[in-house]
């Protein structure tokens, strides 16, 4: 998964069900690194429409884009 990918949201949280989004950010978490690279587990996705909603609401969150573990996200069409 990277930046631009077209994702669909499969996790548990019924806000999102069903929801489609971009990657807008992919990020570690835990600041792990393998062989000097960042490994991202997580992800910031625009969710048109809810921009003000769900887990954008967040403090830390004002870009009004969402934080989303990678495992929450099904890719649906890969950027190039």
């Amino acid at each position: 998964m990277k930046e631009g990918d077209l994702v669909k949201f499969v996790g548990d949280a019924n806000f999102y069900k069903g929801r489609v989004g971009v990657v807008c950010k992919l990020y570690s978490t835990h600041n792990v690194s393998l062989s000097g690279q960042c490994v991202p587990n997580s992800a910031l996705v625009y969710f048109a429409g809810a921009e003000k909603a769900g887990r954008a609401l967040q403090p830390e969150v004002k870009s009004g884009l969402h934080p989303m573990g990678l495992d929450e996200l099904e890719m649906i069409n890969a950027s190039r």
